[in-house]
């Protein structure tokens, strides 16, 4: 039977059993919550967090305690974080697009669809690609599976693709919807396709393990009217497109959006189900998938085609501690599930840290922009030198807090 794993919402913390206190930062206009004293205690995070709007940053921090009973107790803290300031998303829809495949799979268990039943993909559209085959898996064999834990582990775009062909932008639209994330936006493909052509979306076809077709969904088109969630989505003051550098701000109205409050409470409800608010059609095991792929690195994926690319590096998705190096030493008593975006100058990361070994767990979520010359799709940002170098401190000052002051249980 399928069990009901829910969203907590930070403004629905009000329930049985769950406390929960939230601090926004002071902004220099009201006293410093704790977020702020940790953050000023860094010298080295101060020039972007003192230049806020330019780098667009924005942190959530949650902190986890059990009080007396042993129940949860959540006390969450923002620096800056604004849910209409718009940044784009990148790889962090791949998170609820998986579990949205997810929910559409298990309503075809009936019809003996599983994850794992072979598929094929037909081309219905302009801008559409024909699936019959995986060169990014065990056995050559297209699965939703597959796309998941590829899309979750090593963050690969084509397999976001497949999944937003399977699941649809209307099912998004719909779901999106129904548990609050009414600002949330999954309506485009990772390609040059444009916006009409991603409303149009391939046929799927699912097999048995004798190869006989037991399912066959059809083209779609999304056909809804769907307004823009906030009035300025537009970043920059230039852009680059067809080879040409034009003179105004990349329109982002069209695009992904995904505010980081929402995917830093989506996280949260996947690491504790119990704090229930609005439901998933997903099982425990599947959860339990999930979790494993947001914890896993390259090397610990069981798709051997991944395993063995050295340019699949252990910390590649890995921001807010390991700062995506190569060369770094993993903490043998911490465990991170976490879900990044990179892409036009943004680097985000919504990540559950896990220490066993000295009890320590929190969840800390980011956006900082990194685009010095402001130009949107020339490619010219500072990743390297500033975006992922202040995600690296920030969740290792946090982390050594969190060290240093351990919560009571």
């Amino acid at each position: 039977m399928v069990q009901r794993i829910t969203l907590v919402l930070f403004n629905m913390l009000l329930f049985i059993g769950t406390q929960a206190a939230w601090a926004q930062s002071s902004n220099g206009k009201t006293q410093p919550t704790l977020l702020d004293s940790i953050l000023g205690s860094n010298s080295t995070l101060q020039p972007l967090i003192e230049k806020k709007d330019k780098f667009r940053t924005q942190i959530i921090y949650s902190r986890i305690s059990k009080d007396s009973k042993g129940e949860i107790v959540l006390t969450h803290y923002s620096f800056n974080a604004n849910e209409k300031s718009y940044f784009y998303p990148a790889s962090l829809v791949k998170l609820p697009l998986s579990i949205f495949a997810i929910e559409k799979m298990n309503d075809l268990k009936s019809l003996g669809v599983s994850l794992d039943s072979k598929l094929s993909i037909d081309s219905n559209y302009t801008c559409q690609k024909g699936v019959t085959e995986d060169l990014l898996s065990n056995n050559l064999i297209p699965s939703i599976k597959n796309y998941i834990t590829k899309a979750l582990i090593v963050s690969d775009n084509e397999s976001y693709n497949r999944l937003f062909e399977f699941v649809s932008p209307e099912y998004c639209y719909e779901r999106l919807n129904q548990i609050g994330f009414t600002n949330g936006r999954i309506i485009s493909r990772f390609s040059s396709c444009d916006s009409t052509e991603n409303r149009h979306t391939n046929s799927f076809k699912f097999y048995n393990d004798s190869n006989e077709l037991i399912y066959s969904q059809p083209p779609a088109y999304f056909s809804k009217k769907i307004t823009p969630p906030f009035s300025n989505m537009k970043i920059g003051n230039a852009h680059y497109s067809k080879g040409k550098t034009i003179n105004s701000p990349k329109d982002f109205s069209k695009s992904n959006c995904f505010p980081l409050k929402y995917m830093h409470d989506l996280l949260i409800e996947l690491i504790y189900p119990s704090l229930n608010s609005m439901e998933f059609s997903i099982t425990e095991s599947d959860r339990e998938y999930l979790l494993k792929c947001l914890s896993s690195s390259p090397q610990e994926s069981e798709i051997i085609p991944i395993v063995t690319n050295p340019a699949y590096n252990e910390f590649m998705t890995n921001y807010l501690y390991y700062g995506a190096q190569k060369n770094v030493i993993r903490n043998p008593n911490l465990k991170v599930y976490n879900i990044v975006g990179q892409s036009y100058g943004f680097l985000s990361d919504i990540s559950y840290f896990h220490d066993t070994q000295n009890n320590v767990e929190f969840f800390l979520s980011a956006v900082i922009y990194t685009n010095s010359s402001d130009v949107v799709g020339n490619g010219g940002y500072q990743y390297e030198t500033v975006g992922f170098p202040f995600l690296r401190d920030l969740g290792n000052t946090i982390y050594n807090f969190e060290l240093k002051n351990k919560s009571k249980n």
